[in-house]
C-alpha cells in the first residue's frame, strides 16, 4: 500500500506519531537535510537512513546519502556505485538492503543456457533431406504393404485401387478471387492484349534473333539460354545414364505428370523431363517474357512459344548425348514431329523407347485448362506465383478429330507401333484412377 503523505501512514515504532521526524524530535541528525527537500512521498521505511542498521551513526550516514540518492547515484562503503535508471528508486536500499523477493533470485530461477539439440536426430533429418528419392521409395513401399482397407492404403478392401487424392493445386483457390463476371472480363483483356502484342512484333523470336530464319539469337539472349539450360541440367545430375526414354502425350489438362508418377509407377527422379512449357516458366522467373499491361508473366508466355521450344530441343540434345533417361512431355499434336523424336532417340542409342498417351475429350480439356488458368491468376492477384498460362478454347477445339476425338490421339495411333511398349489411358473422369484402354509390347504383341 502506498501513502500519499507521511501523516497518513501508521507508526513505525512505539511512540512514533506518524508525523515527520523533524516534528517529533527536533534537532535529530539529518533533520536539516530532510527538511530541505520537503515531505517524503513514500513510507519512511523506504528512506535511506532506515535501510541501514538503525544506529545513530547509520542515521547520520543516511542523511549524507539522501542528496546523492535524489541525483540517482549512491556509493556504498565498499565503493560500489548504483546508477539508477528508469524505474529505479535511486536509494541505497535498492542495492544494500535485503532482497525483497528472494525466490526470484534463487539459482534455479536464473536463465539457463539452451539445451543442446539431439545431434543424431538432426543428422538423420539431413540424410533424409539429401536422399529424397530413397525416402519416397521407402514411403511408397510401406503404403503398398498396408492391408487393403487401411485408411492410408492405396487399395480398397476388395483389392480395387483407390482413386488418387486430389492435388493441393487443384483444390487451392484464393479467397475471394475474381467473380465469374470479372474473370470473363479479364479473359477478354488477355485475348486483346496478346493480339496487340503479336501485331506489334513482341514475340521473342522477332525481338532477339538476328537472321531471316529467326533461329540465331543475339549474344545476350544466347547467354541467357546457356544459363537456363545449365540450371535445369544441373538439377538432373543424379539421373541415370541408362538410355531409357518415354514420350508422353495428351491434350492440355489431361494430367500426364500425375499419372506418370501416381499410376504408371514411374520414378520421375530417375528421368530428366523435357517440357517446352517448363521453359516458359524459367523465362518468366527471370523476367525475360515481354510485358503486356494488365497481364501476368505466364499469361504472356505465348510470346516465347518458339523460344521455349528451342530451349527444349537444346536440353534434349545435351541429355541424349550423355545417355540420360528422358521423358518428353508434349501434347503430341503432330505425328511427324513425334516420329522425329523417336528416330532421334534411336539414333542416339536408346534401346528402350516407350509411349504413353493420356486421353480426355476436347471439352474436358477446355474446362480443365480454363480452371488451371483461373487458379493461377487468382494466386497471382494474391501475390503468389507467376500467374496461369492462358490457352484459348478455340485453339483446343481446333484439335478435334471425328474418328479419334483429337488430332493428338490420331498422332499417337500413327506412331505407337514404333514404341517398345505403349499404353493409352482414359483420364476423363475426375476423382477416379485413369483406366487403361489399350496397351501393347514388342515382347508381348498380343497385349491390347
Amino acid at each position: 500500500m502506498e501513502f500519499r503523505n507521511v501523516r497518513d501512514r501508521p507508526p513505525d515504532r512505539p511512540g512514533d506519531s506518524g508525523r515527520p521526524a523533524a516534528d517529533t524530535a527536533p534537532g535529530r541528525p539529518g533533520d536539516a537535510a530532510r527538511a530541505s527537500y520537503g515531505r517524503s512521498d513514500r513510507p519512511e521505511s523506504d528512506r535511506p537512513e532506515q535501510a541501514a542498521s538503525g544506529s545513530p551513526a547509520a542515521a547520520d550516514a543516511g542523511s549524507d546519502l539522501t542528496g546523492l540518492a535524489r541525483t540517482g547515484v549512491v556509493a556504498d562503503r565498499a565503493g560500489a556505485v548504483d546508477r539508477s535508471g528508469p524505474g529505479g528508486s535511486g536509494h541505497l536500499a535498492d542495492r544494500a538492503g535485503p532482497v525483497p523477493d528472494a525466490a526470484a533470485h534463487r539459482p534455479e530461477a536464473l536463465a539457463r543456457p539452451p539445451v543442446r539439440p539431439d545431434r543424431q536426430k538432426w543428422l538423420e533429418r539431413l540424410e533424409r533431406a539429401e536422399n529424397r528419392s530413397a525416402v519416397r521409395d521407402e514411403l511408397r513401399d510401406r503404403l503398398n504393404h498396408l492391408e487393403p482397407g487401411h485408411p492410408s492404403s492405396p487399395w480398397h478392401e476388395d483389392g480395387t485401387p483407390r482413386p488418387p487424392a486430389p492435388k493441393l493445386s487443384d483444390l487451392e483457390r484464393t479467397s475471394p478471387g475474381l467473380s465469374d463476371a470479372d474473370y470473363k472480363a479479364h479473359v477478354e483483356e488477355v485475348v486483346d492484349g496478346l493480339e496487340n502484342a503479336r501485331v506489334a512484333g513482341l514475340t521473342t523470336e522477332k525481338l532477339f534473333t538476328i537472321n531471316p530464319d529467326k533461329n540465331i539469337w543475339t549474344d545476350e539472349r544466347a547467354e541467357l539460354h546457356d544459363e537456363i539450360i545449365e540450371t535445369v541440367y544441373s538439377s538432373a545430375a543424379q539421373v541415370p545414364t541408362e538410355r531409357q526414354a518415354i514420350i508422353a502425350g495428351g491434350l492440355g489438362g489431361a494430367g500426364k505428370t500425375t499419372l506418370l508418377e501416381k499410376q504408371a509407377g514411374i520414378d520421375l527422379s530417375k528421368f530428366i523431363t523435357i517440357n517446352p512449357d517448363g521453359f516458359k516458366e524459367e523465362l518468366a522467373k527471370r523476367g525475360a517474357i515481354p510485358e503486356v499491361d494488365g497481364l501476368s508473366p505466364m499469361e504472356c508466355s505465348v510470346l516465347v512459344h518458339e523460344e521455349s521450344s528451342y530451349l527444349a530441343r537444346q536440353l534434349a540434345r545435351r541429355a541424349l548425348a550423355d545417355g540420360k533417361n528422358v521423358i518428353w512431355d508434349i501434347t503430341m499434336s503432330s505425328a511427324s514431329s513425334t516420329g522425329k523424336r523417336i528416330d532421334e532417340l534411336r539414333d542416339s542409342g536408346y534401346q528402350r523407347v516407350d509411349g504413353i498417351f493420356v486421353d480426355i475429350p476436347i471439352e474436358t480439356s477446355v474446362t480443365r485448362t480454363a480452371e488451371r488458368h483461373r487458379r493461377g491468376h487468382d494466386r497471382f492477384l494474391a501475390g503468389s506465383g507467376l500467374g496461369g498460362r492462358y490457352v484459348p478454347a478455340e485453339v483446343i477445339r481446333a484439335q478435334a478429330d471425328a474418328e479419334h476425338g483429337s488430332s493428338n490421339r490420331r498422332a499417337f495411333e500413327s506412331v505407337k507401333a514404333d514404341f517398345d511398349h505403349w499404353t493409352i489411358y482414359d483420364n476423363s473422369v475426375r476423382g477416379r484412377l485413369a483406366a487403361v484402354i489399350g496397351q501393347s509390347s514388342r515382347d508381348d504383341p498380343e497385349q491390347g
